[in-house]
């Protein structure tokens, strides 16, 4: 039953549309989905019973199957190949494989027996959200929270996120409760620290840890003036902390824990304390994170000899410790390719928090990728630390790293030839005092073509009477020549390919197709395809 209404909540909400190729020949149902997905291809040409094949994705041959699979996210062109004397003998569109990150959540109690469901990672366009067999609502960021009455104080959560005009093939996540009463949360202490360069921070302590279906405010008073709230959500940690931004002046402050119900928009409790504002330190200053591969590698401040807790951090998620050390730490990230922060807290022999900054290395991904020109683009998000001046380059490499190239920054990049395919990139940040930063990496496919003339005129004068390749990156190739029906007359590894002859017999004037595979420097093998003119005058 359950399986049922999801269909029936889909085909309701969901437009269903054909995403066609470049001449219209065919189509699949959506231009994305999440991976693994499978893609199945309608025909609309009208051709007939003419041979079709299909290629998918690098590695993989030429099929007739009308169906594939995408098991890694990334754009893939689907090429149509026809087995006649039709013109253009292919056509083509471009399938993109999204990354298939389980939706994030947070669930806040209302009472002892209603929840509400809050989404904190927005990467898909719309939610169906189940409460249980038989309850579901689709969600849209900017609606209201999904609220449910359970009746009883444990039960679970389920959420599928979609992206519109995509295959429902994004996966879900399931979350259990067991709701308690609403408590109270005191403030043992309350402190203002400074990261770096005068960017402050609020440091609580806690009297308990907080309840994680708790919805809590946190407000700020500064030198007498109005409480602002600084953070609404979970709180994830006996000891939290909240950026306070930079240049502030702070002699006194003020600070209130409210107890939130997110269904009445009420406030069950609050608790309040002030103080002024101590000393601050500045012991972390010359901390960084960068990428080490694809691990990032966070440096301690050698200034610092206190031990240090790092907690670490996606979008717009909280902090959760990963490591405490006094030394440089490597975080061996999960796979995904997101952007991550790091707070580090500098502690005391007692673990009371005395200093800390936020950093993070610069990260990059990819918009936008042209076949044709070898051209692409990327978004960078900048690193965050307190080191100052720097200067931004591009580094590309080959597979082994014994090749790179160093090139002035920007966000629209003609990839170089001669590293051969796949090149790597990343992003460089020098800064004045001599540290160096890393961005992640990038790998894109250099796509090499190799040269043939559009005809040849055998004909015994001496001009253009071969057929030639020009640009081929190695001796190791083949090519099959067909006529205008798809039988294949002649092939070749030799350059010139060919003289104009099918046997002993002068081939007619006309159009022929060919099927070139040859061998990349790599060792990995591509496909090229295409037609040229035969002539005798």
């Amino acid at each position: 039953m359950r399986v049922l209404l999801f269909i029936l909540n889909f085909i309701c909400f969901a437009s269903v549309a054909q995403h066609t190729s470049n001449f219209g020949r065919f189509s699949i149902a959506y231009p994305q989905g999440c991976a693994p997905v499978t893609i199945h291809i309608s025909e609309h040409d009208n051709l007939g019973t003419i041979s079709r094949q299909y290629f998918y994705e690098e590695g993989l041959i030429e099929t007739t199957d009308t169906f594939h699979t995408y098991i890694e996210p990334g754009r893939y062109e689907v090429v149509q190949f026809l087995g006649e004397d039709i013109q253009p003998k292919t056509d083509t569109l471009v399938f993109e494989v999204l990354e298939a990150i389980p939706p994030a959540l947070s669930i806040f109690q209302c009472s002892e027996t209603e929840i509400t469901v809050a989404f904190t990672d927005a990467y898909y366009d719309y939610y169906i959200v189940w409460f249980t067999e038989t309850d579901s609502i689709i969600y849209m960021p900017g609606d209201e929270l999904p609220y449910h009455d359970y009746g009883q104080s444990n039960g679970m959560v389920q959420a599928t996120g979609y992206f519109d005009n995509a295959y429902a093939s994004c996966p879900e996540v399931s979350q259990s409760f067991n709701l308690k009463s609403l408590q109270p949360i005191n403030i043992l202490y309350a402190e203002i620290t400074e990261a770096c360069i005068d960017d402050l921070y609020l440091q609580l302590s806690l009297s308990t840890s907080p309840d994680p279906f708790t919805l809590y405010s946190v407000a700020l008073q500064m030198n007498g003036t109005a409480f602002e709230t600084i953070h609404q959500g979970n709180l994830t940690s006996q000891d939290p902390f909240f950026h306070l931004g930079s240049d502030l002046q702070i002699d006194e402050f003020c600070v209130r824990i409210n107890v939130l119900n997110p269904c009445a928009d009420t406030i069950w409790f609050t608790q309040e304390t002030c103080a002024p504002t101590g000393p601050l330190s500045k012991n972390l200053l010359a901390s960084y994170a960068t990428y080490s591969g694809s691990n990032i590698w966070i440096h301690i401040d050698s200034s610092s000899s206190k031990e240090v807790q790092i907690k670490r951090k996606y979008g717009n998620g909280s902090f959760a410790v990963v490591a405490t050390t006094q030394s440089d730490y490597t975080d061996n990230i999960p796979p995904g390719g997101r952007p991550f922060q790091y707070r580090l807290v500098q502690q005391d022999s007692c673990h009371n928090a005395i200093d800390s900054i936020v950093v993070a290395p610069p990260h990059i991904k990819l918009t936008d990728r042209s076949y044709a020109e070898n051209r692409i683009q990327i978004s960078l998000s900048p690193p965050q630390n307190a080191l100052g001046s720097h200067t931004q380059s591009l580094l590309f490499y080959n597979s082994d790293s014994s090749e790179v190239l160093e090139t002035n920054f920007d966000t629209d990049i003609l990839l170089p030839g001669g590293l051969g395919t796949p090149v790597h990139l990343r992003v460089l940040y020098t800064y004045d005092n001599g540290i160096h930063i890393l961005s992640n990496v990038l790998t894109e496919n250099y796509e090499i073509t190799v040269f043939i003339p559009s005809g040849f005129t055998p004909n015994g004068d001496g001009l253009n009477d071969h057929l030639e390749l020009f640009g081929l990156p190695s001796s190791d190739f083949n090519i099959i020549i067909y006529d205008r029906w798809g039988a294949p007359i002649h092939q070749s590894n030799a350059n010139p390919v060919w003289q104009g002859e099918i046997g002993k017999h002068d081939a007619d004037e006309g159009t022929y197709l060919y099927r070139l595979t040859f061998r990349l420097e790599s060792g990995e093998l591509k496909t090229q395809v295409g037609t040229f003119t035969l002539l005798r005058n």
